[in-house]
């Protein structure tokens, strides 16, 4: 990270337990520095008492980076999902192998597939596959509320995630995804992807839905002005900060899916529904989700970018490399739609279900995917999937 950013970060989030989430009460007792003395150095601030011109002239050199590195170690992370004996077993198992095969230096990171509807058990043999994977398997009952919005699953596992885990950061993704090429995780607070239509986001005052927007952004304690703007990647849509719920790398010690998890039991208990009464029939990874889980749906989305918002402005927005909607990529007659970029990231949605299959490795080939990752996914994605409950 170069000083200028963190200069930011340390003006806007003062305090102790801001600092020991960037790291730097432990970095200032590995130096055995004064934590004053360190923070000052980092925000480039002339009061580096004790320290010869020479230091002082390296440390405030804005293109010296005093932090490790501008990328997350393997060790720093733990990849997040969840697995449960519907549609999404079949799903988790191939992201699981993916991030084995083609993480790169993070594939020998820890992998935690997280069951949180134990009364849909995955099979013995997910399980044993999971274990030959390396990947921890829990089991735990997160999500009792009976809603069919089985998005809840992700945003309770995040919130255990943060809890449970010791790394210093989390890289929580959807099932329904697939590594085809070793990624680069840049150290900052959250890196996320845009969400890829406008759906359930806010175009700002006067969209019909800016009103939940501000609802939302009220729980979370700040004010809808606080969303950047960013860009919808399908439609090109200017929208309130509205980000893709199935990629997210957030600093655990920040607390981030914990309050994912706030803001959105709260917005349950206001029942606020972000398509309410729209007659929208969601198609989702799973299949057909229903009309009362698609009144709810984005709504996951919303909790997580105005949480997001206020805990931090260190959010990095990944390329188009990230989290390619293949379900989305041709427009109306046919054509493709995407960049030609190193694709590292593939959110494929349903399109590893049996019926689709050849259109799946269809939208790979078109997308320059290599032929190595197309034969590995032909071998592996053989399990059948199961039929939704939802």
């Amino acid at each position: 990270m170069r000083l200028g950013a963190l200069h930011h970060r340390l003006s806007t989030f003062g305090g102790h337990r801001y600092y020991e989430g960037l790291g730097l009460v432990d970095e200032s007792r590995r130096r055995g520095w004064d934590l004053d003395l360190l923070v000052s150095v980092y925000a480039r601030e002339p009061v580096l008492r004790g320290l010869g011109s020479d230091a002082r002239s390296v440390l405030c050199d804005p293109a010296v980076k005093l932090m490790p590195s501008d990328e997350i170690e393997p060790h720093e992370i733990t990849f997040v999902c969840c697995i449960e004996g519907t549609a999404i077993e079949a799903q988790a198992l191939v992201l699981c192998a993916s991030i084995r095969r083609f993480g790169g230096v993070y594939a020998t990171s820890p992998i935690v597939a997280v069951n949180p509807r134990p009364i849909h058990p995955i099979s013995a043999h997910s399980e044993r596959r999971l274990a030959d994977l390396g990947c921890r398997y829990v089991c735990e009952p997160l999500n009792e509320t009976g809603s069919p919005y089985l998005t809840i699953n992700r945003i309770v596992t995040g919130s255990w995630a943060e809890s449970h885990l010791d790394t210093a950061y989390i890289v929580l993704l959807d099932s329904d995804m697939l590594f085809v090429r070793a990624p680069s995780f840049r150290r900052a607070d959250v890196g996320v992807r845009p969400v890829d239509m406008k759906g359930s986001a806010s175009t700002g005052i006067g969209d019909p839905l800016d009103p939940y927007w501000s609802a939302m952004s009220e729980i979370a304690g700040i004010s809808p002005d606080a969303l950047p703007y960013v860009t919808a990647s399908i439609e090109g849509t200017r929208l309130r900060a509205s980000y893709n719920g199935g990629f997210c790398i957030a600093r655990r010690s920040l607390g981030i899916f914990r309050e994912v998890r706030r803001v959105f039991e709260e917005s349950r208990l206001h029942d606020l529904r972000p398509l309410r009464d729209r007659g929208v029939s969601v198609f989702a990874s799973t299949g057909h989700v229903g009309l009362d889980a698609s009144e709810w749906w984005g709504s996951s989305q919303a909790a997580m970018s105005v949480a997001i918002h206020a805990s931090t402005r260190d959010v990095l927005v990944y390329d188009e490399r990230y989290n390619v909607p293949l379900n989305l990529i041709t427009d109306s007659d046919g054509e493709f739609r995407w960049p030609k970029l190193d694709i590292v990231l593939l959110h494929y949605h349903w399109l590893l279900g049996a019926e689709y299959r050849d259109e799946l490795l269809n939208r790979m080939r078109v997308l320059g995917i290599g032929d190595d990752v197309i034969a590995w996914l032909s071998s592996t994605a053989t399990t059948p999937m199961r039929s939704t409950d939802a």
